[in-house]
């Protein structure tokens, strides 16, 4: 379990516990002023209608006479009641008090510190210039507000308690599964590049944060393994044309055309390469920022076009169906070299009289690019690998090429969101580009 004063989770869990608390902390104090308050209000209203009452029984003998009567039936924290002369001689009632002023005031009993020793007091001068005072204790006041500080303070003291608990929960709830995304880390790090972070199922933030990472370790691994793959075939399939560039180097100056063929064997090796960073261009990714909406049908009739002189010159024919007004996203440069790839393969890999189809055609969202032969075709096993780097089947080992066009054509189809579809045609390959039909 980590330091909880050094855990963001715990800080962040602590932080909004406080932040309720204190939220509870203002809105009770509130509360507490503002019933009090209310409270105080409501007796001033009881002190003023009993004195309104008061003076309404007559003056001198006859206000001094319901005095006393009021006050023998009187019960504990009652009203006070005093009736003073203009010279200030109390004519009756007992109130601890003495003469107050005019309006509402407030006085201290006598021996008494605490709020419960307070006495409220309104006092009015009669026609006959005497005063009349009635006063009423705060002892029930006193004992309102002490009940509501204990019942705040208590519920205060749950609410801290609560939150503290809450605050643990969450705290070690957030540290539990952000720890599953440090665990994975730690293991990316360590080499193990097959590790993948758990996904609960709630759909939440978490869930997304770690179907994001585990999106981006699929791509990291599957770059890596091309990296390997390509370290691999380079170091394989770089070697024969090393040693014959090295051969024909040893035989300069001896042999007749020893330097043209270096040469070429060269020419070669960097139309290798430049293949090779070509197809790592494409699939490192940001092409999309440079994508513009093309016009298909006119780019693949181009291709067609292009191609027709050559495959008839190999004695092939090449047959073109292409719906009009097709559009997708992308880079034109790179759409047409994925489909001329797949010609010239076709093109060097089957025979003279082989009948060649070049098909563009909407289906649902997609675009497809369908190019299929009648040639001898390829085996089951041989096709899965036919777009893996430097492949080249049994039957194509002595003609030319380098094993990278349908590796470059995938990578295309793959920058802009698509694939690419390898079928058995009995007789002759299939092979289809899908192109996701998108707007910029």
């Amino acid at each position: 379990m980590p330091d909880i004063r050094s855990s963001a989770a715990y800080r962040i869990a602590f932080s909004y516990a406080g932040a309720f608390a204190a939220a509870i902390l203002v809105l009770g104090t509130a509360v507490y002023f503002a019933a009090d308050a209310q409270f105080r209000h409501q007796r001033d209203g009881v002190i003023a209608e009993e004195l309104e009452d008061l003076a309404q029984e007559g003056l001198d003998a006859a206000l001094i006479r319901e005095i006393e009567r009021r006050e023998a039936w009187r019960t504990r924290h009652a009203f006070s009641y005093a009736l003073f002369a203009t010279t200030g001689r109390r004519l009756g009632g007992h109130a601890a008090f003495a003469k107050p002023a005019v309006g509402f005031t407030t006085a201290r009993l006598p021996g008494m510190r605490d709020e419960d020793g307070t006495i409220r007091i309104k006092t009015v001068t009669l026609s006959d210039g005497s005063k009349l005072a009635v006063g009423l204790d705060s002892v029930a006041i006193a004992a309102i507000d002490r009940t509501i500080l204990a019942l705040f303070g208590g519920a205060f003291v749950l609410v801290l308690a609560t939150g503290a608990i809450g605050a643990m929960l969450l705290g070690r709830y957030l540290v539990h599964r952000l720890s599953v995304v440090t665990e994975t880390a730690n293991a990316v790090v360590a080499g193990d590049l097959t590790r993948r972070i758990a996904v609960s199922g709630r759909q939440d933030e978490f869930d997304s944060v770690a179907c994001a990472l585990n999106a981006m370790l699929d791509r990291i691994a599957g770059l890596m393994e091309n990296l390997r793959q390509v370290s691999s075939d380079v170091a394989h399939d770089l070697r024969t044309p090393l040693l014959r560039l090295r051969g024909e180097l040893d035989q300069v100056g001896q042999t007749e055309g020893a330097v043209e063929r270096a040469m070429a064997q060269g020419d070669h090796l960097l139309r290798l390469f430049s293949a090779i960073l070509r197809i790592t261009e494409v699939e490192g990714g940001g092409l999309s920022r440079g994508f513009a909406r093309i016009d298909l049908s006119a780019l693949v009739e181009v291709v067609a076009d292009g191609f027709q002189p050559a495959l008839l010159d190999c004695g092939q024919e090449l047959i073109w169906a292409i719906e009009p007004d097709i559009h997708v996203a992308g880079d034109r440069e790179l759409l047409a070299q994925a489909a001329s790839n797949i010609l010239d393969n076709a093109r060097i890999h089957t025979p003279r009289g082989t009948q060649i189809r070049l098909a563009l055609r909407q289906s649902a969202s997609f675009a497809l690019v369908e190019i299929t032969d009648n040639g001898p075709g390829v085996s089951d096993k041989e096709r899965s690998a036919l777009v893996r780097r430097f492949y080249r089947g049994e039957a194509s080992r002595t003609t030319p090429g380098n094993g990278l066009g349908l590796s470059l054509a995938a990578a295309v189809a793959s920058a802009h969101g698509g694939e690419i579809r390898l079928e058995d045609k009995m007789p002759g390959l299939g092979v289809t580009i899908a192109i996701p039909i998108g707007t910029l």
